[in-house]
């Protein structure tokens, strides 16, 4: 028997209610809320708000603030939506939707067939190439890059839809919040790029390598950077001759070695200039192997985890609307409450 935590049951931001804290991390929390409308209408959506002991503090309003005000203009199928943002009595909020599949350290460990992970990261590269392109109202480049590319932060929903997550520390021609304040070097190490270890001047390409180790990992299911520091890491990024993925996976498709270590070229001229043009040459590597599509990939491989998030998302559901939430707000207005039951293995947001 185990116990499946719920948030703080009666809580709502805006018109929203709050169902179940799915992330907490940073300066942020997501969770998962629900919005509730006449004739049985009902939406459940992510909401990303801001820590309790920052929010007073300026500039993080004001990261908030430059972060909803840009990812509110991504608009492509392969990045999660903005669907709305509010500030309820001094807590800000930002309703994302609701993205119910893995994450790409799931398909990582589960070792999909190299030309599924080709697809997938080409999925991610044509979302992360909207971002890139992004513009104002007057059509000047916003210079946008997301600099935290990670398998944490990208998704393949259970329809075979891949989704690009938090544009949180994302950098933009006059952003105005202070995005290095908390720290020179943003991301997460074993994904940066050269540029980022050495903190230079970061553009579009930055992007590029850290969607290569990405798609290295998932071809290998090891990771491509590993040590025992922070400082050795960013040594190995810098320096170490990555030998090709299928010195560690055995044969792959015709070219997918070459377009993998080319993503990862130290020096950014010799990467891949734009994120479309790698997911172009994905697309032909995956095009020559053949093979299932992402649409029926996920159907079938994702099937158990689909039924399982269903059951966990039931529970959620059900222990809320059968009035363990009324006797939470009566006992435990400030606490957490935990319902007896098998709870979900991973959070899936």
């Amino acid at each position: 028997m185990t116990t499946t935590p719920l948030p703080i049951v009666g809580r709502r931001l805006g018109g929203y209610e709050v169902l179940y804290a799915l992330k907490t991390g940073g300066m942020g929390e997501v969770v998962l809320a629900r919005k509730v409308g006449a004739g049985g209408f009902e939406k459940l959506v992510a909401i990303k708000t801001v820590r309790t002991e920052y929010r007073q503090r300026d500039e993080v309003r004001r990261m908030f603030f430059d972060e909803a005000r840009l990812v509110a203009r991504l608009q492509h199928p392969a990045i999660a939506q903005v669907l709305d943002f509010g500030d309820d009595g001094g807590e800000l909020y930002l309703v994302m939707e609701y993205v119910q599949g893995v994450r790409f350290g799931w398909l990582r460990d589960h070792r999909p067939p190299p030309a599924i992970a080709a697809r997938a990261v080409a999925e991610a590269l044509r979302g992360l190439h909207a971002a890139h392109e992004l513009t104002d109202l007057a059509g000047n480049p916003l210079e946008v890059v997301h600099r935290d590319i990670t398998p944490e932060n990208l998704m393949l929903s259970f329809d075979g839809q891949v989704k690009v997550l938090d544009f949180g520390i994302a950098l933009a021609r006059g952003r105005q919040a202070p995005v290095t304040e908390f720290g020179t070097i943003k991301g997460k190490p074993p994904y940066l790029s050269p540029e980022q270890v050495k903190c230079e001047p970061l553009d579009r390409r930055t992007d590029i390598f850290s969607a290569a180790i990405v798609l290295y990992e998932l071809l290998t299911g090891e990771p491509l950077f590993v040590a025992d520091s922070v400082y050795a890491v960013a040594r190995m990024i810098e320096h170490r001759d990555v030998p090709p993925p299928s010195a560690i996976a055995g044969p792959l498709p015709d070219g997918l070695d070459e377009a993998v270590l080319q993503g990862l070229a130290k020096r950014r001229e010799e990467r891949f200039q734009t994120a479309e043009a790698f997911a172009r040459a994905l697309d032909a590597v995956a095009d020559r192997a053949g093979g299932e599509s992402l649409v029926e990939y996920s159907r079938r491989e994702l099937a158990a985890e689909r039924e399982r998030h269903r059951a966990w998302l039931r529970g959620v559901l059900a222990a809320v609307d059968s009035g363990l939430a009324e006797a939470a707000r009566r006992g435990r207005a400030s606490g957490v409450m935990t319902v007896p039951g098998e709870g979900a293995a991973e959070v899936l947001e």
